[in-house]
């Protein structure tokens, strides 16, 4: 049981029936990705009051194409009237549309949620190129075979 859903109350009674462990599932929609394909691509989330929880799983098992800025749906539409960010581990993606040239790498980062976006799409994903140049956008051609993505964390809903 999630605890709250848009046009419900959060009540006494709802909290009494729920658990912090009440989670629900669904299919992030991954956006910019060209070819890539998903041997998993799963998220889970609970939302209390205005606050999700959210846990998204990607497995990359087709190399990915494109130099557009890669982006992921959360469950519901984020809060933009204040810049938000969720966690972000990635395993062997490139940075910058260099995925071909770049090693397998562990890189972490954000998920950008920014003030003059919409919806529940993300804007973009940063992560720490380890070259020393700081954080740097993932494009589709970033995901390779093999490719693991996490994000996860706590955003205000809309």
């Amino acid at each position: 049981m999630v605890l709250y859903q848009p046009g419900q109350r959060l009540t006494y009674q709802r909290l009494q029936a729920g658990s912090p462990t009440d989670i629900a599932s669904y299919v992030p929609t991954v956006t910019n990705g060209g070819t890539a394909g998903f041997a998993i691509q799963t998220g889970f989330y609970s939302i209390t009051d205005i606050w999700v929880d959210v846990i998204v799983f990607l497995q990359v098992n087709v190399a990915g194409s494109g130099s557009s800025l890669l982006m992921v749906d959360m469950p519901t539409n984020v809060d933009r009237t204040i810049r938000q960010t969720l966690l972000v581990h990635g395993e062997t993606i490139g940075v910058n549309g260099n995925g071909a040239s770049t090693g397998g790498t562990i890189r972490g980062g954000e998920c950008v949620f920014f003030t003059g976006g919409s919806g529940a799409r993300s804007d973009r994903i940063r992560v720490d190129d380890s070259d020393g140049d700081g954080e740097n956008n993932v494009q589709g051609v970033d995901l390779k075979n093999g490719a693991l993505i996490t994000i996860e964390g706590r955003y205000r809903r809309a």
